[in-house]
């Protein structure tokens, strides 16, 4: 497949400020939804009943969808807000499971609520379905569904946080692990925003594609850290945000190659896969594509803002302790794969002058004692010298 993007002029990098504006205009409106109306939870995190029906006869594949249709189609005329799914025994799919949002009156318990929405469901599923009888009658108390939410929430928090360890870990370098946090934090806050906006429901299949779409983004985010590192030992003369950007010019076929073949699968679901999947699907779609993009510009973006941060504080420091500045596009940090302390950029060999000393070079005599030319012969073979010492360094460090 021809590679439309590597070996192009583009500067993505210098367009970092453009790409975190789009990024903030789209969570902002999310939050601003969640914050004035609020998310749409489902009975899974709200609490209510859960009716099984079992059918006189079983369901085929290619009847599910129609069935479903018009089990919500005719309980929906009752009032009673429902969700509506195909289950099955060894026997073969012949049950219909209903869930109810239970929600509190005046002068009645939850199970008086449970029992009067139970008899208007089946007066509208007996209208559709004949023989059709119910097989148990369940209530999802809010203790449960706030311990729900609660696992929910900290099984996000506690994935993002293993990730961060892993990248941490594999890269040697705090920059590297907070940023890809930082994406994997911008893919989820997109998420529940489009979903505010939409007002689709919170449920537990949205928890699992959350999930899902931190795993992937992440996936994709190392994929171009480990171009990135490898390039910092290639591109030896170049900056680190020159590094970053020919590393996402070489991996953004292969990035939007891999999300294309999957967005293809999830649009066929979304379309063809029945009512139930919608929701879960749609979650995938949206979460997918903004991992693709918070991969290639944001999480890379901000190594170089953090990178350049470090580059200016440490030209600081040398200022301040009157050594001279690194030359330009220096990287400061050695490359993540390397092992070992970080090495700061070297300043050139100094040479020896006619009043300093100079035993080691001038066989033991004093500069003050030797010929200008004695001493500049000696200052070019110490400078020679270092130079060779650190170059068969380097090339020892550079195995991981």
């Amino acid at each position: 497949m021809v590679d439309l993007f590597r070996g192009r002029k583009w500067d993505l990098v210098h367009l970092r400020n453009l790409w975190f504006a789009i990024s903030l205009l789209i969570i902002l409106p999310g939050l601003a939804f969640w914050a004035a109306r609020g998310l749409n939870y489902g009975i899974d995190f709200t609490g209510g009943g859960l009716i099984t029906y079992k059918l006189a006869q079983s369901i085929s594949l290619g009847q599910e969808t129609a069935t479903l249709a018009r089990a919500r189609e005719a309980i929906e005329k009752t009032g009673v807000e429902v969700r509506v799914q195909v289950a099955g025994t060894v026997t073969g799919r012949d049950q219909l499971l209903v869930r109810t949002r239970v929600l509190k009156e005046a002068g009645k318990s939850s199970d008086q609520i449970l029992t009067e929405q139970q008899s208007k469901i089946e007066g509208a599923l007996g209208s559709v379905f004949a023989g059709i009888k119910p097989v148990a009658t369940d209530m999802v108390t809010p203790v449960v569904s706030r311990d729900l939410l609660r696992n929910a929430i900290w099984s996000v928090i506690a994935g993002m946080g293993f990730i961060l360890l892993w990248v941490w870990a594999r890269y040697h370098g705090w920059q590297w692990g907070s940023t890809a946090l930082v994406a994997l934090t911008h893919d989820v806050l997109v998420l529940i925003g489009v979903f505010a906006m939409t007002y689709r429901e919170i449920n537990s299949p949205f928890v699992a594609a959350a999930l899902t779409v931190v795993g992937f983004s992440v996936h994709d985010t190392i994929i171009i850290y480990d171009r990135i590192r490898e390039n910092l030992r290639l591109r030896k003369g170049s900056t680190f945000a020159e590094t970053v950007n020919a590393s996402l010019l070489q991996t953004m076929a292969r990035s939007l190659n891999t999300v294309l073949t999957v967005e293809f699968v999830l649009i066929a679901m979304y379309f063809l896969g029945g009512a139930s999947l919608r929701d879960f699907t749609f979650a995938m779609i949206v979460g997918v594509t903004v991992g693709a993009y918070s991969s290639i510009f944001n999480a890379s973006q901000l190594m170089v803002v953090l990178k350049n941060r470090e580059e200016r504080r440490v030209a600081q420091r040398r200022a301040l302790a009157g050594r001279p500045a690194a030359a330009p596009g220096a990287r400061t940090v050695r490359p993540a794969g390397e092992r070992g302390a970080r090495q700061l950029p070297q300043a050139a060999p100094k040479r020896l002058s006619v009043s300093e000393p100079a035993a080691e070079a001038v066989g033991g005599r004093a500069a003050a004692d030797a010929s200008p030319e004695e001493a500049e012969a000696a200052g070019e073979r110490t400078s020679r010298d270092a130079r060779k010492k650190l170059k068969v360094a380097r090339k020892r460090k550079k195995r991981f």
